[in-house]
């Protein structure tokens, strides 16, 4: 008598899709891979009469990789096409991607209805199972097909699942000639013996083809295609960047609408704004600065960050108080695979190892320290004679990170992490020209978040965060300005996510912050109006007090498609903050994206944004604490276009109008029952506009690259020079920008050798001419008579960097070795002016010198 086993076996979930459902255009860039399996229901009549068979189907999935339909394309009868049919509605699949964005797609799938016999009445078919595994990386190979071809008889082929997994039942025994193939990896091929009654368990490795198109990416740009703009760059464009060391924020400094930082800042200019008007966040946390002073990297590890949200305007209502861009690194869950990475160059070392606890909770350790003052004030004495530049930053970050996930719909995640630094900037008194004032600079951080993401319904998502940072803060700009701040904060944020209809999905949340105590300290000698010298009876200002405010904000998004390729994202945010003052504003804000068709997209959008003014200017003693929120209108429109297969081109126009922005003023006000100095108002407009074009060849071959460029203009209603603790208006207004980078594999030379190159150009920095001075007896020294406006500009620049990368992969772990050379042709750019002691003479302040970099990366 037969035992009745169901063996019902998916056998094509990883193949890739037939067509894009409705289209046919596109390529595709990733396959769907198969999330939930399901066994189909064996139906009775079938099983008493031992019908067998095999159900084919063609399935439509969405773009979230849900099965919308299913057509019989192999029937079996007997009721097997109906329980196949109702299996496999309930399958779930990765989203599939078309041009690197998801895309419903057509796929093929089998359910296999089988009727095993009892074990003891015949001997088990020989099986061929295992992995197959990225060399080098360990990681596993979904998607792949793995093919037996036995010397006689017929062969058998399957996909393997998300796992890398594979099974192969029923082949012959005897030689068996496998072979692994993928899109991404070389063709492997070997010979396995099979022997009748027992399974072979084989791990293959195969290694990835060249190009550097890995498929754990890191993403640069919106965090949802319904945004104004959006660019994906993968962690191998990363890593073969030259200038950017490796560093995924880093290469934010090369894409359209961000200008070259003044100096060795670091600071994000965005726009043609002030740094400050673009924040910066952790997951959702606000962290006073993403770069180590110098700009020679971020304050977080990159092989810990699974995405770059970057946004250079226009960003949704998501987040507030801020008028100018948005960074938002998303970090990974670490625990996927044990890991560990050293790499050591010339100015810092990095450590990070990662893995899962018994428990189930992966956890993950990093480390940076630098030793780049050393490399840089030596490279700094090699410079030609002449005005230059002595930067010796030292600087060092920890990251530590664990995620669980104690259900299906659940998962808490901790990240702390942390960064100190410290930089003495000075001039260089050569010939007739005057030492630049000292410059010094300390900060001190730690963040600490707690964050649950919670799947409430299959169309409900809840995620919750709570977090504290601690900032330690010394800037010292000569005897003109001394400032400490220490201040702890803590912040929460709430969002709630429901696709109401196929057609609405709406968002809500709320965030805030509080500082329940900080201590500020700031001296700073008076610095007169345009045109003034200052008194020399007039003492320094001082400012020493411990403050307490916060800030919160509440937002409501919905996301309506009225047709298909159609989406139109309208919100409004209500902020209010307390902090020297109570001050509140409403900010509404719509963007819209139309798909023309797969290879043409057109966005536009508009929307009201506020900030508070910096701190010092809220103070009695510095300013005036009823100075209102900083505003601007903001404007856009673009066209994302597909040139060729790999070559994409896309254009963005923007506009913004600022207003009551913090201006100073020499004029008086009554305070208190006191005629006082107004010092500063709220009567600063101004406005910015430009065209950014962004032409990218993908990787996915041996060549990636892009060509960015940037065209704006700055320009404040009113001058903004005298009685400024900080360069602000149109100091940073740089007409043009261009950045080039390339980068190639070049196995026929090497296996495993890439070189590329990044060239940067545009207009030099303004400032404001000194065209008189007058001698002060008492000080005795010449004092300036500044003009309020900066109607001069510095030198063009150019610099050309480039970057020679060789890996060696092994089984398990990979070596490699870079040698990377900033400003290979030794340009002496000015970044900042320099004059004699009388003001006759004028010099430059030069940037980075002739600057390589060696370094060595081990990974497992």
């Amino acid at each position: 008598m037969i035992r009745l086993l169901t063996l019902a076996v998916a056998l094509v979930a990883a193949a890739p899709p037939l067509a894009r459902a409705g289209e046919g255009e596109g390529a595709l860039t990733r396959a769907p891979e198969l999330l939930q399996a399901v066994e189909p229901d064996y139906p009775e009549a079938a099983r008493a009469a031992g019908v067998t068979g095999v159900v084919a189907l063609e399935l439509e999935l969405s773009d979230a990789g849900e099965v919308v339909s299913a057509e019989v394309t192999e029937s079996a009868d007997h009721g097997l096409d109906e329980a196949a049919l109702a299996a496999a509605r309930r399958l779930r699949f990765t989203p599939a991607e078309i041009d690197g964005k998801p895309a419903a797609v057509r796929i093929a799938y089998r359910f296999e209805f089988r009727l095993a016999a009892p074990a003891e009445d015949a001997p088990a078919p020989p099986e061929l199972r295992g992995r197959v595994l990225e060399r080098g990386t360990r990681l596993p190979v979904a998607g792949a097909l793995v093919r037996a071809e036995p010397a006689a008889g017929e062969g058998r082929s399957t996909y393997t699942d998300r796992d890398g997994r594979f099974a192969l039942a029923g082949v012959p025994a005897g030689p068996v000639a496998v072979t692994v193939e993928d899109g991404a990896h070389r063709p492997l091929r070997s010979m396995e013996e099979v022997r009748a009654g027992e399974a072979l368990e084989a791990t293959y490795w195969v290694a990835r083809a060249a190009g550097p198109g890995e498929y754990e990416a890191v993403v640069v740009g919106e965090r949802e295609a319904r945004e104004v703009s959006r660019v994906a760059l993968s962690a191998g464009e990363v890593r073969r960047v030259p200038g950017a060391s490796g560093d995924a924020v880093k290469v934010l400094q090369n894409l359209p609408g961000v200008a070259r930082p003044p100096g060795p800042s670091g600071q994000l200019v965005v726009r043609g704004g002030n740094p400050r008007d673009t924040r910066v966040y952790v997951d959702g946390q606000r962290v006073p600065q993403v770069f180590h002073f110098g700009g020679l990297t971020s304050v977080y590890a990159s092989d810990l960050l699974q995405d770059v949200e970057f946004e250079p305007g226009n960003f949704g209502v998501r987040t507030g108080r801020a008028i100018g861009g948005r960074v938002n690194l998303v970090t990974r869950d670490p625990g996927e695979r044990s890991h560990a990475l050293a790499d050591v160059n010339l100015y810092h070392a990095t450590a990070l190892v990662e893995g899962t606890t018994a428990a189930g909770v992966g956890v993950a350790l990093a480390a940076r320290r630098s030793y780049a003052d050393a490399i840089l004030t030596r490279a700094a004495e090699q410079a030609d004679d002449g005005p230059g530049m002595r930067v010796a930053p030292r600087y060092y970050d920890l990251q530590a990170k664990a995620a669980w996930r104690p259900g299906p719909d659940d998962t808490v995640r901790l990240d702390v992490f942390g960064s100190d630094d410290r930089m003495v900037l000075t001039g260089v008194a050569r010939e007739e020209l005057r030492d630049v004032a000292l410059l010094e600079y300390g900060t001190r951080f730690s963040v600490a978040t707690l964050r649950w993401a919670h799947r409430a319904s299959e169309a409900t998502r809840v995620e919750v965060s709570a977090g504290g940072d601690w900032q330690d803060a010394t800037i010292r700009a000569g005897d003109a300005y001394q400032e400490r701040s220490r201040v702890f904060t803590g912040s929460v944020r709430s969002e709630v996510r429901h696709a109401a209809a196929p057609w609405l999905d709406l968002a809500a949340g709320v965030d805030g912050g509080w500082a329940p105590s900080a201590r500020v300290e700031v001296t700073a000698a008076p610095f007169p109006p345009p045109g003034q010298v200052p008194s020399p009876q007039e003492p320094p200002r001082r400012y020493r007090a411990r403050i307490e405010g916060a800030e919160g904000g509440a937002f409501l998004e919905a996301t309506w498609k009225p047709a298909a390729g159609v989406a139109i994202v309208p919100g409004i945010r209500a902020d209010a903050e307390r902090l020297l003052g109570t001050r509140t504003w409403v900010d509404p804000r719509v963007a819209a994206r139309w798909q023309l068709r797969a290879s043409t997209a057109l966005t536009a959008a508009a929307g009201l944004y506020h900030q508070s003014p910096p701190l010092a200017y809220l103070t009695e003693e510095w300013g005036n604490p009823a100075l209102r929120p900083e505003g601007a209108w903001q404007y856009s429109a673009g066209v994302e276009q597909r040139l060729l297969p790999r070559l994409t081109v896309g254009v963005q126009l923007f506009a913004k109008r600022l207003f009551d922005l913090a201006l100073p003023s020499d004029a008086t006000v009554v305070r208190d029952g006191v005629e006082v100095p107004e010092r500063f108002s709220s009567r600063g407009t101004g406005r910015a506009r430009g065209a950014e074009l962004l032409l990218r060849w993908e990787p996915g071959g041996r060549f990636m690259g892009w060509l960015a460029t940037s065209w704006s203009r700055t320009r404040r209603g009113q001058a903004v020079g005298g009685e400024r603790l900080e360069d602000e208006g149109d100091a940073y207004d740089q007409p043009l920008n261009l950045v080039a980078v390339g980068s190639w594999e070049l196995p026929e030379l090497w296996d495993g050798l890439s070189a590329g190159f990044r060239l940067r150009a545009g207009s030099g920095n303004p400032y404001e001419p000194v065209r008189a001075a007058v001698y002060d007896a008492d000080a005795d020294a010449y004092r300036p008579l500044e003009t309020g406006r900066r109607s001069a500009r510095m030198p063009a620049f150019f610099q050309l960097d480039v970057r020679a990368d060789k890996k060696w992969t092994y089984r398990t772990w990979t070596f490699a070795a870079y040698l990377e050379i900033q400003n290979a042709t030794a340009r002496e750019n000015a970044e900042a002016v320099a004059w004699n002691h009388d003001y006759t003479r004028r010099g430059w302040v030069t940037g980075l010198p002739f600057f390589p970099a060696f370094g060595l990366r081990a990974e497992y």
